[in-house]
């Protein structure tokens, strides 16, 4: 299986996505920079979309939502590669029975080399920065947590590589945490609500916390 780089964007959404309904299951789609080439041995996550914090169940709006992605990601030459999911219990680490159910319809139906990663919530703390996700890789026929996947640690029973493209990632996530960028990252439950919110750039959270942290430099 190829590397896979998460960049400062995806991990961003997913984490702010997180923070914003600490007590609610949340979930969204990952999405890959268009290569070339489809066997490339690397796979650079470049952003997520966040899909709900209301429903936690395979449900016609999964589809709307996931038809709706497909088109912006295509649009900005990108493709559906995963999904992410963070528990509403911080104690549970595990990728429940319907976050599996999404992410092999991913599997299935947008790209075979799609992956999930699982939000760490007991790790979401602003004050001791870490990686707050654990990746899920689809091998001999069901969903396996890679638990070594950033450790300097090689694990020889997984094939796959994960890194994040920044290491300074969590401690610049941290920051933003801390100064409630959360509020401003939408969902497409949200959208539903009152349809102008961006709820599949969310450009606005991204530029808060990442262009004013290079400004302050």
């Amino acid at each position: 299986m190829p590397e896979y780089i998460i960049n400062k964007e995806a991990y961003l959404k997913i984490i702010l996505h997180a923070c914003k309904y600490p007590s609610s299951t949340v979930n969204g789609v990952l999405l890959a920079q268009e290569l070339d080439n489809d066997k490339s041995d690397k796979i650079i996550i470049a952003d997520s979309v966040p899909l709900f914090h209301h429903w936690n169940t395979l449900t016609p709006m999964l589809e709307v939502g996931l038809q709706q992605i497909d088109i912006y990601a295509e649009r900005n030459k990108f493709k559906i590669v995963g999904y992410y999911h963070a528990n509403e219990r911080v104690d549970d680490n595990k990728l429940p029975p319907f976050g599996q159910k999404i992410a092999s319809k991913i599997l299935e139906n947008f790209n075979n080399n799609a992956i999930s990663l699982l939000v760490q919530n007991s790790k979401l703390s602003p004050e001791e920065p870490e990686i707050a996700i654990v990746p899920y890789i689809f091998k001999e026929n069901q969903w396996r947590p890679h638990n070594k996947a950033f450790s300097k640690v090689v694990d020889s029973t997984q094939s796959s590589t994960f890194a994040l493209d920044n290491n300074e990632l969590p401690n610049l996530v941290s920051s933003s945490i801390r100064k409630k960028h959360f509020e401003y990252l939408y969902d497409l439950d949200e959208h539903l609500e009152n349809i102008e919110l961006d709820w599949l750039s969310n450009i606005k959270v991204v530029e808060l916390a990442f262009e004013q942290n290079s400004k302050s430099k």
